[in-house]
C-alpha cells in the first residue's frame, strides 16, 4: 500500500518545522553513519519518515498546544533499527532543537526496520495499521511499498489484549510489592528503583493490551505520555501541576540510572511516599482503562445465538441484584475455555503414557551414549572432508603477474589472506596499520590471475590494491564509486625538462 502525503490539515508554519525536523534528522543520521565499516552502517538508509498521532489523525483545533511531534522512521536493515545506541546522537539533536527554540514542539521518535512493519501490518497489530492508513509519509523513497493491513478480529484482540494485561500488570504489582519491602526496610535509593519499574510495567500493561505495541524505552515521561495518549483518564495518576509533584516525578524518573549506578542520588521520605501512593493509584487506573477497552470490544462482538428451551420456563425473582462480571473476568474465562475439560477425550494421554513407560526409560538410559557416537561420527566425516579438500587444492611455483593460481585462504585479517596469496605470486605487501583492524570472515578460493584474485579479496572488504612491479601497495577505497585507473607518461622535452600526463 502506499502512504499518505498530503498535510493538508496543518497550518503552513506546522508543515515548515516538519520539513526542519526532517532536515535535521537526516542531517544527524549521515553524521552517525559517517565512515563506519559495519554493512548497515554503509548501505544503512532511511526508507520513509511517517508522521503519525494527533497531528495526523485528528483536526488542527483538536491538538492541544505543545503536543509533541510523533515520528516513525523505516529503515533497511534489522540491526540498524535495533541498535537505540546508535540513534542517541539523531534524537540529541532533535531534543536540543527544542530546547534551544529552533522548534516549537519536542519529537518522538520511534525506528522500525521494513520486515518488522510490514510483519507487523500482515499480524493486523492495531499500532502499525493506524499508522500505515493514518500516518503521513514526510520523505518516502521512491518505489516504496508496505503490505495491505489486515484487521485483527475483535475476539482474537480482545484475547491476546487480555493476555497482556495479565502479564504486565502481574510483574508491576510484584515490583510495588518489592519497594514496599525496601521502603520498610529504609532503602529509598532501591525502593525508588523498584517504584520506577512497576510504573513503566503498569504503563507497557495499558500500552501492549490496547495497541499490541510499546516503544522501546525505559524513559517513564515517553511511556506516561504514550499511555495517556490512548486514555485521557491516566492523566490524574501522576498530577504535575506544583513543583513538589514534579520534583517527586522526576526522582522516580531518574532512578532508573541513577539508583543503580550513581551515588548522590537523593529522594526525601515525603516524594517517596507520595510517589508510592501515585504508583497504587496509576495501578488501578490501569486496570480501569483495559478493562474499559476491552468492553468498548465487547459492544462491537455479535451476540451469541441460544436456542430456545426444550421446556417451559419459570421466572424468578432476585431480592438481591447479582454482580456483574467485568470485561477481563469474562474474557479470562473464554481463554479458559479453549483448555480441555479433565473428562474429555485427550489425543495426548497415549504419548504421556509412552513417556512414562519402561521401555521408553530404557532408550533414554542409553542417550549419552548414542549422542558421543554421533559426535565422534561427525568429527571424523569433517576430518575426511577436510583431506580431500585439501589433497585436491594445487600449490603453484611463484608466477608473474599473468600466473594463474588455483588456492584456498584461511585467515583471521584481510592482510594475512593478501599475504598468503601475494607470497604464491612472488610480490611483497605494504601496507598502513589501519588494515590490521579489518576482519576477515570466512574462507576464499579461486581460479583467476594473482591481481584478480587479490581485487576480490581486498574489494570485499571495501580495500583497493595496487601492484607496481614486485610491491602490492593497499589502501582504503570507496565502494559506492568504482575505482579510477590512471596511467601515467613521462615524455622527455628539449632543454632536459620530463613532461607528466596522467590520463584515466
Amino acid at each position: 500500500m502506499m502512504l499518505r502525503t498530503d498535510a493538508d490539515n496543518l497550518p503552513a508554519p506546522i508543515r515548515d518545522e516538519l520539513l526542519h525536523v526532517t532536515m535535521i534528522m537526516f542531517e544527524a543520521f549521515e553524521e552517525t553513519t559517517k565512515g563506519r565499516c559495519a554493512e548497515h552502517f554503509r548501505a544503512g538508509r532511511i526508507l520513509t519518515l511517517i508522521l503519525h498521532g494527533p497531528y495526523a489523525e485528528k483536526d488542527w483545533g483538536e491538538i492541544a498546544p505543545g503536543e509533541a511531534f510523533r515520528l516513525l522512521a523505516i529503515v533497511n536493515y534489522p540491526r540498524l533499527a535495533r541498535s537505540e545506541r546508535d540513534w542517541r546522537l539523531v534524537r540529541d539533536r532533535l531534543r536540543r532543537a527544542w530546547e534551544h527554540g529552533e522548534i516549537s514542539r519536542p519529537v518522538r521518535l520511534a525506528v522500525e526496520s521494513l520486515e518488522r512493519v510490514n510483519g507487523a501490518l500482515v499480524e493486523g497489530v492495531p499500532h502499525f495499521v493506524t499508522i500505515a492508513e493514518q500516518g503521513i509519509a514526510l520523505y518516502q523513497m521512491e518505489g516504496l511499498r508496505l503490505k495491505e493491513p489486515r484487521r485483527l478480529p475483535m475476539r482474537e484482540r480482545a484475547i491476546r489484549g487480555v493476555a497482556e494485561f495479565i502479564r504486565w500488570h502481574k510483574r508491576g504489582t510484584g515490583f510495588l510489592a518489592g519497594a514496599a519491602f525496601y521502603r520498610d526496610r529504609g532503602d529509598a535509593p532501591m525502593a525508588a528503583l523498584m517504584l520506577h519499574q512497576a510504573c513503566e510495567h503498569f504503563y507497557l500493561c495499558v500500552l501492549r493490551s490496547i495497541s499490541l505495541h510499546a516503544p522501546r524505552t525505559h524513559a517513564l515521561d515517553e511511556l506516561r505520555e504514550a499511555a495517556e495518549a490512548l486514555d485521557p483518564h491516566l492523566c490524574s495518576a501522576w498530577p504535575r501541576y506544583i513543583r513538589f509533584e514534579r520534583r517527586a516525578f522526576g526522582c522516580i524518573r531518574r532512578a532508573y540510572v541513577e539508583a543503580r549506578y550513581g551515588r548522590s542520588y537523593r529522594i526525601s521520605g515525603e516524594e517517596l511516599s507520595w510517589a508510592f501512593a501515585r504508583v497504587e493509584i496509576l495501578a488501578e487506573r490501569a486496570a480501569c482503562a483495559v478493562a474499559d477497552h476491552q468492553a468498548s470490544l465487547a459492544e462491537s462482538l455479535p451476540a451469541l445465538m441460544l436456542p430456545p428451551p426444550a421446556g417451559p420456563t419459570t421466572a424468578v425473582a432476585l431480592s438481591q441484584r447479582v454482580p456483574r462480571a467485568n470485561m477481563l473476568q469474562r474474557t479470562w474465562r473464554t481463554v479458559r475455555r479453549a483448555a480441555p475439560l479433565p473428562g474429555r477425550w485427550n489425543r495426548l494421554v497415549r504419548v504421556r503414557r509412552f513417556w512414562r513407560s519402561e521401555s521408553f526409560m530404557g532408550w533414554v538410559d542409553h542417550l549419552p551414549l548414542a549422542i558421543v557416537c554421533l559426535c565422534f561420527f561427525m568429527a571424523g566425516a569433517e576430518a575426511t572432508l577436510w583431506r580431500i579438500r585439501s589433497a585436491q587444492a594445487v600449490r603453484s611455483e611463484p608466477a608473474d603477474l599473468s600466473a594463474v593460481l588455483d588456492f584456498d585462504v584461511r585467515e583471521d585479517t584481510v592482510l594475512g589472506a593478501v599475504m598468503d596469496v601475494a607470497q604464491r605470486a612472488g610480490y611483497r605487501v605494504k601496507a598502513n596499520d589501519d588494515i590490521w583492524t579489518v576482519r576477515w570472515t570466512g574462507a576464499y578460493r579461486a581460479k583467476a590471475t594473482t591481481f584478480d584474485a587479490l581485487a576480490d579479496i581486498l574489494y570485499g572488504s571495501g580495500l583497493c590494491p595496487a601492484i607496481r612491479e614486485d610491491f602490492i601497495t593497499v589502501r582504503y577505497c570507496d565502494k559506492s564509486s568504482p575505482p579510477i585507473a590512471a596511467v601515467v607518461e613521462y615524455r622527455a622535452e628539449p632543454g632536459g625538462n620530463v613532461r607528466l600526463s596522467v590520463s584515466r
